[in-house]
């Protein structure tokens, strides 16, 4: 059965907010987890909402990803604790889900075999959008020394969106995101409201 997620948004220090939430957490040995956007390169804020913060008009905002009903407990705790901490809770949202962009291009014929089973086969939950279609040239005379030569003796090269729920769409984001090879723009979160 898959974890209920949620999205608390608080104003404040993030290293405050995040001491406060993982003491919370260990302190009362809750089952849960607490993920910050800022590691996981989740975006969850529009440009307006940026030129917002540069001018100074707004504070500094950081997205808690909770899971197991915890954003009621840490939304009480914070409430309890407003008059001796400096954060202020804006919203708590439930998240349906979470997607991210990729793109790849390589024209090592290893590399471009491992891409394509990597995204071929994802792990269970996760799905592709329609689209993802590798495309993998072979050009014969171009074999040779092709360090920095136009043309390649293979290439591959894909693009495509991939979305789950928002632990595996995190864990699958961190397996290739050291990959230089693989393009990915931020994770994005899907809410139901």
């Amino acid at each position: 059965m898959l974890k209920s997620y949620y999205e608390v948004e608080v104003e404040g220090s993030l290293d405050l907010i995040k001491g406060y939430v993982l003491g919370f957490i260990d302190g009362r040995k809750i089952e849960g987890e607490a993920i910050f956007d800022e590691e996981h390169h989740v975006e969850n804020e529009g440009k307006f909402g940026q030129l917002l913060r540069l001018l100074g008009t707004k504070g500094k905002t950081v997205h808690v990803i909770v899971c197991c009903n915890l954003h009621d407990m840490l939304r009480e705790a914070l409430e309890n604790r407003k008059s001796k901490l400096p954060v202020t809770i804006h919203s708590v949202r439930e998240v349906f889900g979470a997607s991210f962009d990729f793109e790849y291009k390589t024209f090592a014929e290893e590399y471009g075999k491992d891409l394509i089973k990597t995204f071929g086969n994802l792990p269970e939950g996760l799905v592709m959008d329609p689209g993802y279609e590798p495309k993998e040239i072979l050009n014969p005379d171009a074999k040779g020394v092709e360090a920095y030569a136009p043309l390649h003796h293979y290439e591959v090269k894909a693009k495509g969106r991939i979305a789950g729920p928002i632990r595996q769409v995190m864990d699958f984001y961190g397996l290739v995101e050291h990959n230089k090879l693989i393009e990915l723009g931020p994770i994005k979160l899907k809410y139901g409201d």
